[in-house]
């Protein structure tokens, strides 16, 4: 399942949609564009593109550098992204998130129960590892991926989610939450793109899912 969808701030303002993802094979991958990177979202499908294709997080930083320049604004306006990514192996699925979002965990009995990961109010973001220290007030020290382990004696599937599901998630219409948990369970993206587009006010940043 991907689900791609702009947020209703982003169309009220006439920015893009700053978040894109990818399935293929045992991988999974959602990425954030930073709202202050003016064109993040190109940097965010350059990355899944390349990662799609199988290169590593570190290999891809160093072709996006070579492209755009590692000034700061060029950091900024195209390197700045939230990278959340899970895979499959035959005991476990392994997530490595660098950024701010959700895991979405599907047990063994079909429950379906979201965890989030946040930094606070400043996300992590791997182009940090090409800024120099005095350019940065936070994470002068590096960046790296968190990484949790799922048994599949547990969890029969994994996905992962920008952090426009929040919105969702801290919401208190109950029944709309029960809604959209029946939607993932169907494991059809076209019932989840109908409610999201039912609901659009109430996803004021974009949301991209797969799972």
């Amino acid at each position: 399942m991907f689900v791609n969808k702009i947020g209703a701030q982003h169309l009220a303002y006439g920015q893009n949609c700053q978040d894109y993802g990818y399935e293929k094979g045992n991988r999974k991958v959602v990425c954030d564009g930073c709202s202050e990177g003016a064109h993040s979202e190109v940097g965010v499908k350059i990355y899944c593109h390349l990662s799609g294709l199988g290169c590593s997080t570190k290999q891809i930083f160093k072709r996006l550098v070579s492209l755009f320049g590692q000034s700061p604004s060029s950091i900024r306006d195209y390197l700045c992204f939230t990278i959340l990514q899970v895979e499959e192996y035959e005991d476990f699925f392994r997530a490595s998130c660098c950024g701010d979002g959700y895991i979405i965990l599907e047990d063994t009995e079909g429950h379906i129960t979201f965890e989030e990961l946040s930094d606070g109010e400043y996300p992590k973001y791997y182009a940090y590892n090409y800024c120099s220290a005095d350019q940065l007030t936070f994470y002068q020290d590096g960046v790296g991926f968190t990484v949790r382990d799922y048994a599949k004696k547990e969890y029969k599937n994994i996905g992962v989610a920008s952090d426009g599901l929040r919105y969702l998630v801290q919401s208190d219409n109950e029944a709309l939450k029960i809604a959209f948990i029946e939607s993932l369970q169907s494991g059809r993206d076209v019932k989840v793109k109908r409610l999201i587009n039912r609901s659009q006010k109430l996803f004021q940043d974009d949301i991209t899912i797969v799972f």
